[in-house]
């Protein structure tokens, strides 16, 4: 017989026969959780548990449905057939399950969490306290043998197995104060001094907290035995050592207990390293990453230049590349929903999206919302901090712009209480925005500053002494001091240099003079390597350089380490890449002064070059990049083509159907005008290259164009600035014809369509959909084909012609299926639309049987891809269907689910008409003000898109709330101020917009009341 595979600890997942089973509803799954554990009950047993509070004939009847729900999900009737009073699972069925597996064979490996983790029923209190007890009694059993097995492996000296089995027991009680000293006795037996002293402060954190208690003494001995211990073989800063770190000793202590204590300690708050230019934080901060262990930290470590102070978010840009990187070998999950719209800010993060999303006919995106994309970005730090400690260092950030400063802060507030550590540094003056910004982190506690000062004269002398012996006189070391005030970054370079003369006539007195003094020095192969890699904002691959030098690989390789033999240079690898950056910012900016204008243009148009050679087109391409050299190279006409490219790509990951919409759509600003004034922008840079390329072939320009109005279009259909949006579509859809280029017309006339079915404008609906059509030839063979067909087959149902709209769908399904003939799932989103619209078709036709299935299909389809936007909208059509077929209770619970979805995926596509639904619920339980704050929300939406649809509906459950309020006796201002006074009106208001859509039950049960009121 069939195999049934269950996984019940942790998130519960149940398949048959290896396809994953999903069942409509909670309640199903609860009894087939209950059975699996369980292996058999009595059906009064089953309905006590689940439905206590309802009527025996009622419960009996559910308890039928949830039995048909598992037998029809699962293909088979899995119980054992002739028993009326027990149901128990046909002995026949192989059953597979992690919880039998956990207690039959005592198998540790099975258990993968807490049991049915997250999962939650309403209005089951039986079930609640069933799960709750099982929950205690099988954790029970699983940590009293995890400590059995840590204390085994620990004796027989695998010390390995033991720390397994002891976090594993940690992580799930961390009070347990016996598996906390054998994990401590672990650590302390393998070195890892820093680990046991982390232990320690978290068990005092958790036992002051949960009992106002300390450790007990064993534990408390061990502790300072391992302290010991650790500060008998901690490296010491001493006078043989690193001379660089003298006078750091107070900066250090507080680097190290941020960043190796214990997480407690590390949940304190960040810290700001202040200092004049060349002090030396830089090197700390080189020396505590190269000294200590890092090797289970996640570190990030990006710079912050003054040359990208007008550009957004540069540095946190540099943050997410390396963060993406550095994830990969922990195997780390991020869900992609955070990834895809954190990708509006970050594109950098599109390389991680699965690449064979359907993104050109767009179906169900989410808006590259500003905020949204913030909070996305925070979800995904989130997420690798509870796998895995972050450390992000942010460098230089008196030069960091004023988006990636409110991104810090935001980070810092939001996140203190996780496992992310935050490390700063800065000059000892900082612009407004960095000081105001810094002001408040620390006044909210969220930053601790100290500052690092140069060396004295004594750790002048010692420091000379060290790099000079033999000319360490007093003398000599008045004059270095007086010259360089014991700057750490003057005294390198200065002593280098005196190195490198022996007998200097002139010893420079600033930091700019000795720099050049040493630049002055080198020879013109070491020269032009500087030059090259000054171009790049933080450093330069190798790869690049052997490319845009036409070097030698070996000779280049020759001439960076002798550069970095003279500290000029410092070499790093990034994501496998070997590279080089100046050891210094000080260094680049002098010598960027050196360079002559046109050396660098050309440098720039070189790099620029070097990049569109490595454009694949597979992934997204380096526009930023581009832009960035080819602006600094002086090709205005590269520097526009790429600004609009990129603008096309942001613009791809919009959607538009249905459409799925979020709120606040200008904050994803550009610029301080926001995305409206970049359009502008870059349309007056268009113009003036017509200008200076009239006699030159305009066609690219064209096409350019006729990208940059496309994006400007989809942004103002999206956010419901329809005449702008209109303006912008008729131009372009003009230039389209004019030069035959079929496919921006195929996709102009998709956007009128978006258009005409959020405003309900049938006479433009109608029109564009037949103008698209005349493509069909060319079409057929791609997703657009798929998309007319279903949006046909929506035109049909909005003029109420269901049957003709059904096997629209049906046709646009088959296409669709047809471009995936490898069934690789690709378009099941554009498929799950369909389905959808089918089962509105059969709502519609109050056939609520068939829309359930249709609905049941979408919902499948949508969820096959593992991402889910548009997932609301069938909730929402499904809730519907069952309050109209009197469902009411599972109705609420589908809208519930709906509005955690319009939530977590900041969608609001019909969210008012699930707000309006959810509002009338609360007030049938007395929860006025939630149902006032719902309705305004609702009607907020309604407005800012001008749906009729949606406002009819959340207008006539107004009138359902009012008429429950009346039946009540009830007053309630806060409500009624949302309707007119007068019913009548309340009546005429509805119909306005009801009487725009064809003939629908809400319209007619308006239509009785008005004449009900005459």
């Amino acid at each position: 017989m069939a195999e049934l595979t269950a996984r019940l600890f942790g998130i519960p997942s149940v398949c048959m026969d290896g396809r994953e089973i999903t069942l409509p509803y909670k309640k199903a799954d609860a009894l087939l959780y209950y059975l699996l554990i369980k292996g058999k009950a009595s059906r009064s047993e089953l309905i006590g548990l689940l439905w206590g509070d309802t009527d025996v004939s009622t419960a009996q009847k559910n308890l039928r449905h949830a039995i048909y729900s598992i037998r029809k999900e699962l293909n088979c009737d899995p119980f054992q057939s002739g028993q009326r009073t027990m149901l128990e699972f046909n002995p026949a069925l192989h059953i597979q399950c992690d919880v039998l597996d956990f207690l039959k064979r005592g198998d540790l490996g099975a258990y993968h969490g807490e049991l049915l983790r997250d999962f939650e029923i309403h209005r089951a209190n039986a079930f609640d306290e069933w799960l709750s007890d099982e929950r205690n009694l099988l954790q029970s059993q699983y940590l009293q043998r995890l400590l059995a097995a840590e204390k085994e492996a620990f004796f027989c000296g695998d010390f390995a197995r033991a720390e397994k089995y002891g976090l594993a027991y940690v992580e799930v009680d961390p009070l347990e104060e016996t598996a906390v000293l054998t994990l401590m006795q672990i650590y302390c037996a393998q070195k890892k001094f820093r680990k046991a002293i982390g232990l320690y402060h978290t068990l005092c954190k958790n036992l002051s907290d949960a009992f106002s208690i300390s450790p007990l003494k064993e534990t408390t001995a061990l502790y300072y035995k391992i302290v010991d211990e650790w500060n008998a073989s901690t490296y010491k800063i001493d006078d043989q050592n690193d001379q660089q770190l003298f006078g750091k000793d107070l900066v250090l202590r507080k680097l190290l207990m941020l960043c190796n204590g214990s997480r407690t300690e590390r949940r304190k708050p960040g810290l700001l390293i202040q200092g004049k230019i060349g002090v030396g934080k830089t090197y700390l901060l080189d020396y505590v990453l190269r000294q200590y262990d890092f090797s289970d930290w996640l570190v990030c470590r990006v710079s912050c230049y003054q040359s990208e102070m007008r550009t957004a978010l540069a540095p946190w840009n540099a943050v997410m590349l390396e963060l993406m990187s550095e994830i990969k070998p922990w195997h780390i999950q991020i869900p992609e929903v955070y990834m895809k719209t954190a990708t509006g800010l970050f594109p950098c993060l599109s390389l991680e999206c699965q690449q064979d999303y359907v993104t050109t006919v767009g179906d169900y995106p989410a808006e590259t919302d500003y905020h949204i994309a913030q909070e996305s970005t925070l979800l995904i730090f989130s997420a690798i901090a509870k796998k895995l400690p972050i450390l992000l260092v942010f460098e230089d950030i008196q030069w960091m712009d004023a988006s990636s400063a409110d991104m810090l802060l935001l980070l810092l507030r939001r996140l203190a209480n996780q496992d992310v550590t935050i490390v700063c540094t800065s000059r000892d003056t900082s612009p407004l925005h960095i000081q105001q910004m810094l002001e408040t982190a620390q006044m909210d506690k969220l930053l601790e500053s100290c500052t690092m000062y140069n060396f004295t004269w004594d750790e002048t002398k010692n420091f000379v002494s060290y790099y000079l012996p033999e000319r360490s006189t007093p003398e000599v070391v008045d004059e270095v001091y007086h010259i360089t005030e014991g700057n750490g970054l003057l005294l390198v370079q200065l002593l280098n240099s005196m190195q490198e003369t022996k007998v200097p006539t002139h010893i420079p007195s600033d930091l700019s003079g000795i720099i050049r003094s040493r630049l002055s020095n080198l020879t013109p192969d070491e020269s032009r390597v500087l030059d090259a890699i000054s171009v790049f904002t933080d450093w330069a691959s190798f790869d690049i350089l052997t490319s845009i030098l036409t070097k030698d690989p070996l000779e280049l390789m020759y001439l960076c380490n002798q550069l970095k033999q003279k500290a000029l240079l410092t070499e790093l690898t990034k994501n496998g890449t070997l590279g080089y950056a100046f050891s210094h910012k000080k260094i680049k900016e002098i010598l960027a002064q050196q360079q002559s204008e046109s050396a660098r243009r050309i440098l720039h148009l070189r790099v620029a070059q070097y990049l569109e050679t490595q454009i694949s087109g597979e992934h997204r391409e380096p526009y930023e990049r581009l832009i960035k050299h080819y602006t600094a190279g002086g090709d205005r006409y590269k520097a526009f083509k790429y600004k609009v490219l990129s603008l096309s790509a942001f613009a791809g990951m919009c959607y538009e159907l249905l459409p799925i919409l979020t709120s606040d759509t200008e904050s994803l600003a550009f610029g301080e005008e926001g995305i409206m004034g970049y359009f502008q922008v870059l349309e007056e840079e268009l113009s003036s290259l017509r200008a200076i390329r009239f006699s030159a072939d305009t066609r690219e320009l064209d096409w350019l164009e006729r990208d940059l109005l496309y994006a400007e279009s989809r942004f103002c259909v999206h956010s419901g600035t329809y005449d702008r949006g209109l303006a912008v579509l008729n131009c372009l859809l003009e230039s389209s014809e004019a030069a035959e280029d079929w496919e921006m017309a195929i996709k102009t006339h998709l956007q009128f369509i978006y258009c005409a079915i959020q405003t309900y404008d049938f006479d433009m609906l109608q029109t564009h959909l037949k103008s698209g059509m005349q493509y069909r030839a060319k079409m057929e063979h791609m997703p657009e084909w798929g998309s007319y067909l279903r949006l046909s087959g929506l035109l049909e149902m909005m003029l109420g012609n269901y049957q003709e709209a059904r096997a629209q769908m049906n046709a646009s399904i088959a296409a669709f299926k047809k471009l995936d003939s490898n069934s690789s799932g690709k378009y099941d989103i554009n498929i799950a639309g369909a389905y959808n619209y089918i089962g509105e078709s059969y709502r519609l036709e109050q056939n609520y049987d068939k829309a359930f299935r249709y609905f049941n299909l979408a919902i499948v389809y949508n969820r096959s891809r593992g991402f889910y936007p548009g997932a609301a909208i069938f909730y929402t059509d499904y809730g519907v269907a069952a309050h109209q077929s009197g469902k009411k209770a599972e109705a609420r619970l589908l809208f519930e689910y709906a509005e955690e979805l319009y939530q977590s995926f900041h969608e609001y596509s019909q969210f008012p008409i699930t707000l309006s639904y959810l509002a009338l619920y609360d007030v049938e339980d007395g929860r006025y003000e939630d149902a006032a704050a719902r309705l305004k929300k609702a009607f907020s939406l309604c407005n800012m898109i001008g749906s009729p649809w949606w406002m009819g509906v959340s207008i006539y459950n107004c009138w359902k709330i009012r008429e429950f309020l009346e039946s009540e006796g009830l007053e309630i201002p806060q409500l009624q101020a949302l309707w007119p006074a007068s019913k009548r009106e309340h009546c005429v208001w509805g119909l306005k917009y009801l009487h725009r859509l064809k003939p629908r039950c809400e319209t007619a049960e308006m239509e009785h009341a008005l004449q009900a009121l005459s």
